[in-house]
Parts: structure tokens; sequence; C-alpha cells
């Protein structure tokens, strides 16, 4: 009974001193942590280990004194002081949430790797470019616990941001560039900088673009009002010449009349370039099992076999 009575009067001091912080404007330390998923324990050391000197409920605002690990330094309102786990702190000026989404990002443009532990000693998953988007699992100070497609790995925290870089401002151009291929074929524009659906355009060869953002793999690029991702390897500062190859005799056909699309990709999932009636004239550039890569009238994308028929 007096165990309860002393948690009573320690929760209603606690809003005493919460309440009396707001209407009297006390100014908030440069750094603070609130603490959310219910009660959260103070202890002596950085550690699970360390013994409790007391416990918060959500909504608890502590001051940042400094980080150990996965674990922060803080003063509570009572003024006690310990050492409460990150997990279960929200820190102001922080916006990565476990269990929401984060955009990998770097100063550079270069890829950030993905490791297998929480520090720079464990192996190297794989690397991701910036804008790749993940899944925050944990949060463990320095590091974060991510998952990016069919990985789990850490990745430090400074290189990831809850920002959309797609929702970003786009940018100044810093110059201008052309979409290139050694084949001929056009190239694609995606949202984000991975070979995934996702793309939102489909250029052809000589295409004019401004660079935004250029990197080793992927660059961000602003291209027909629309502003992406487009590997590298397919821009250039220098426009190329024409490609024109040989005219073929191919053309399209249609059992029940109707027009045929023409996708950005040799699949249904990708995007529709166009479409075409029957007995339009078309040139097989690179002909495969169930869908051809083709140009018609100067666009290039694939169709599937059934709609094409050789004379």
């Amino acid at each position: 009974m007096e165990h309860r009575k002393k948690h009573r009067l320690r929760v209603l001091f606690l809003s005493a001193v919460m309440i009396y912080t707001v209407l009297c404007g006390t100014a908030i330390a440069e750094k603070t942590g609130t603490v959310r998923g219910g009660w959260l324990n103070l202890r002596s050391a950085p550690t699970y280990s360390g013994q409790r000197i007391a416990s918060y409920p959500t909504g608890t605002v502590v001051k940042i004194n400094g980080q150990s690990g996965a674990w922060y330094e803080v003063t509570a309102p009572d003024g006690l002081q310990g050492y409460m786990l990150g997990t279960y702190l929200k820190i102001s000026g922080d916006d990565l949430v476990i269990g929401g989404d984060a955009w990998v990002t770097s100063e550079n443009g270069l890829n950030v790797r993905l490791r297998s532990g929480n520090g720079t000693k464990y192996s190297v998953i794989a690397s991701y470019a910036p804008g790749t988007k993940c899944t925050i699992v944990d949060k463990l100070g320095t590091f974060c616990k991510i998952n990016i497609g069919s990985y789990t790995g850490y990745m430090m925290t400074k290189f990831l941001t809850a920002t959309d870089p797609g929702s970003a401002p786009v940018g100044p151009v810093l110059y201008n560039v052309y979409v290139v291929s050694t084949n001929g074929r056009g190239v694609n524009l995606r949202s984000s900088p991975v070979k995934s659906n996702n793309v939102i355009g489909f250029y052809e060869v000589g295409t004019k673009a401004g660079m935004i953002t250029p990197g080793p793999v992927w660059s961000r690029i602003s291209i027909d009002g629309k502003t992406g991702y487009m590997m590298t390897e397919f821009l250039s500062k220098t426009k190329p010449d024409p490609f024109d190859p040989p005219t073929g005799s191919s053309y399209v056909i249609s059992y029940n009349g109707k027009n045929v699309y023409l996708r950005s990709g040799p699949g249904k999932n990708y995007g529709i370039i166009n479409s075409y009636a029957p007995g339009t004239p078309l040139t097989i550039l690179t002909p495969g099992k169930e869908w051809s890569f083709i140009k018609i009238y100067g666009t290039y994308g694939y169709m599937m076999n059934q709609f094409i028929r050789t004379k």
C-alpha cells in the first residue's frame, strides 16, 4: 500500500512539473528526449544490468546530457540523473521512427554500406545509393538496424533521413546531359535508385536532361518535367549521334482488331509508352522468348511476340 502511495505521488509530481514547464514557458534544453512506449527505466549505468533508479511514463521529457551506444545519459524532470535506452526515447530533431520509413543519404552522392552488425568492424552485406528506401527496425545510437528489400542489417544513423528525397526540392541543375546506350535502346527513369518496378518514364537515346546530383551508380536528374533517377552509365555530357538501326519488315497484328501496347519493359507491369494499330510496321532490335525490344516510328520499347508478325 505504501509503495502504491509513493508511486502515485511520483506520477503527480512529474505531471505537476510538466504542466509548470508548459504554463511558465520554461526553456527546454537544446536536446531533449520524450519517453514513449510505456514506462521507461532510469538506470545507473548504460546497460540492462545497471541499477534501476526510477521509472517514468510516456510523455515525460528528459534532458539529454550525452550518449553511450544505444543509451542516453539524461536528467529527469525531478532532477535524477542516469541512463535511458534510446529505443524508447523520441529525441528532439530526430524524425527516424522504429517501424517507419527512411531513406539513404550521403553528402558526396556515394553509396552507403549496410553491415552485418552495429559497428564498422562488421562485414559489409551490400551498399546502397542515396535515395534508397528502407524501414527502421531498431535505433542503436550511431547505428540503426534497417531492412532494405530482402536484406536486414545495420547502417550508420547519420546516413539515414526520414525525409523522402522524392518530395524534396529539385535543387539547381548543375549541367546538361544526354541519354546514351550502346545498343540504341531507351533508358528507364525511376522514382528511386534501385532496379525495381518503379519506372516513371522511358526516354530515347539523345534525350536532353538536367543533372541535379551526380553519383557513381545512379544520378538524380530532371527530364521532361519529371525528377527521378537514372543509371549514370546511361548519361553523357556529349550528345550522341542518332542511332538508326536497319529497317525491318515486321508489323503489329491483333486478333480482335484493337491496338497493341508498346511498353517500357518486358512485362505487363511496365509503363505504357504508346499503342499501335494492327498493320503498323516495326523493327525488331532484340528478339526474346515472350517479349521483343522493337522500334516503331523512332520510338523504342517492348511488345509481346504474339502481337508481332514477320512478313
